[in-house]
């Protein structure tokens, strides 16, 4: 029994020392997966579940060694009572043992009297003799006596200790049958808590591995959360780049415009000042008539002539005058045409000077200049007029088709095309234009972490390589069609300003060659351009990818 009891003992012990390895181990793992992490949050997070796990296993370990030590103290007490139990056993079997040599002796002495006792109830006085020859017999048998009293009282008393051992060993053997009862309901609870740990361990287990993915898709979404940083970090300064150049393109437009507007309104004013002299001729012609129609009123005859003659030179003036306002008119639409075709040419001069300065940038930052598109070509000079009527008619008439000329049309379309595919918005000119951008930085800044995960969560639930192809279509094909504008474009500008420049000569040949430092650095522009939109569609397939790969 001692040896099952202490084999027991042992097997709780290496119960309780396997449960620590393995809670142990547990730790170690639950560490080792912690650190891939690498963000606080997450080790935060991990060390707390470990703490729970570590309190839950202390907790249990604590329990397992009360029940054992529990044990261990049943376990001792049952042996001290057996102890107890076997040695009054033994000192019981030894008195056994003695008194029934004892009683033998008297058994045998008791034979040995029996015959003799009827001798001596009828002869007394060999009785006597017998007793005075055989002193040492009657000393033996009465010695015999006093013993047989004594072991009497011995034997009275063993069977009364027997009795009490008795009753103890009863208590004892109860006591271990509950003891054993409560060492099989042990083994099973310990049998329970190992299935628990086996099934706790698993789940540790499944835990990690999750953790590790978890681990990975985070590594992942970091690298394209780093992607899409430098992707913003690059828009925002090609974005503070083209508002630079956006203003100073404005300026340049606004000044152009300016000196187109002068240059009209001088050849406007011309044609009016010539107007207005020919009304004073008119008027001078006027007057005179009326001289002389009025030295000529004596002759009756000739005043029916000159009255008709006078009527018809009038209403010939009166024509003239009309004319004159109409040609005024047309002048003035004519104005306001040219002023719109300016401002049609300003968001065209905004957007060359943009790829231009960008594409100088790029390729070389400081030794290019911001070339200028061509101003918009001056009317055509106005003839004089005479007092014909029907001459400043079919001028009149001449003027108003050719205002919708090719080179409107052209343009017109380039805009339109342009309005499509890029939105230029006005540049507002105040001193706190800095301080409203930082502000917007500062607010896009906090908002990026927002804006990230709206942008993964799109990533996620849309097919990104397909959207990354149609964009790249929807480029090159609005690249194309920006190409074949400006180049129709250039062609009508040449076609127009070859004759204007043949006349003007020196005055217009810096602006020519304004026109064909923008035409050769058009296409690095272009190029750049087209690299930029290159590497934003890399980037995109490489995050797709990623984010592809970790579903």
């Amino acid at each position: 029994m001692w040896r099952a009891v202490s084999f027991r003992s042992e097997g709780s012990k290496n119960i309780i020392t396997r449960m620590w390895m393995l809670d142990e181990e547990s730790v170690i793992v639950e560490s080792d997966g912690a650190g891939e992490f690498s963000s606080e949050d997450e080790g935060d997070i991990q060390s707390a579940i470990l703490e729970m796990q570590r309190e839950e296993a202390n907790q249990r370990l604590r329990e397992l060694e009360e029940a054992s030590s529990q044990l261990l103290r049943e376990i001792d007490m049952l042996e001290i009572q057996f102890q107890i139990e076997r040695s009054c056993r033994e000192s019981a079997e030894a008195l056994a043992v003695k008194m029934s040599k004892e009683n033998r002796v008297l058994k045998r002495a008791s034979r040995a009297l029996m015959p003799l006792i009827p001798e001596l109830s009828e002869d007394p006085a060999a009785l006597t003799s017998d007793t005075e020859t055989e002193p040492a017999v009657n000393c033996e048998t009465l010695n015999g006596s006093e013993e047989s009293g004594d072991d009497d009282e011995q034997l009275l008393e063993s069977q009364a200790k027997i009795a009490e051992l008795q009753t103890i060993v009863d208590g004892l053997l109860t006591d271990k049958l509950l003891l054993e009862q409560q060492i099989e309901n042990l083994t099973k609870e310990g049998v329970e808590l190992r299935q628990q740990l086996v099934l706790q361990v698993e789940e540790k287990e499944a835990i990690m591995t999750e953790m590790n993915k978890q681990s990975r898709n985070m590594s992942k979404i970091k690298r394209v959360s780093q992607l899409v940083t430098q992707e913003f970090t690059e828009m925002s300064q090609e974005l503070e780049l083209q508002r630079g150049l956006r203003q100073h393109a404005e300026d340049v437009a606004h000044q152009l415009m300016h000196k187109a507007t002068q240059e009209q309104g001088s050849d406007v004013d011309l044609e009016l000042r010539r107007a207005l002299e020919q009304v004073s001729i008119i008027g001078t012609a006027l007057r005179d008539i009326q001289r002389h129609y009025q030295d000529q009123q004596g002759t009756p005859s000739r005043r029916g002539r000159d009255e008709n003659g006078v009527l018809s030179e009038v209403q010939s003036l009166k024509d003239q005058l009309e004319t004159c306002e109409e040609q005024r008119e047309d002048l003035e639409r004519q104005l306001a045409q040219a002023n719109m075709a300016v401002t049609q040419l300003q968001g065209e001069v905004r957007e060359l000077q943009d790829k231009v300065n960008e594409g100088d940038k790029d390729d070389e930052p400081g030794n290019r200049s911001v070339p200028l598109p061509p101003p918009p070509p001056p009317p055509p000079p106005a003839t004089t007029v005479t007092n014909s009527v029907p001459v400043l008619r079919k001028k009149a008439r001449k003027a108003e088709p050719h205002t919708p000329d090719t080179r409107a049309n052209a343009v017109e379309e380039m805009m339109e095309r342009i309005k499509k595919s890029i939105i230029l918005k006005p540049v507002c000119r105040k001193q706190d234009d800095d301080s409203s951008w930082t502000d917007q930085g500062g607010e896009n800044r906090k908002s990026a972490i927002m804006e990230l995960k709206g942008m993964l969560d799109k990533m996620e639930h849309q097919p990104l390589r397909r959207e990354a192809t149609r964009r790249g279509t929807v480029w090159n094909v609005e690249e194309a069609e920006l190409l074949r504008v400006l180049r129709r474009r250039r062609r009508v500008m040449e076609d127009n300003w070859e004759p204007n420049a043949l006349t003007e000569g020196s005055e217009l040949e810096p602006v020519g060659s304004l026109a064909r430092a923008g035409e050769s650095s058009s296409t690095p522009v272009l190029r750049r351009l087209r690299q930029n939109r290159e590497k934003r569609n890399s980037r995109l397939r490489a995050s797709a990818l990623i984010i592809s790969q970790a579903d």
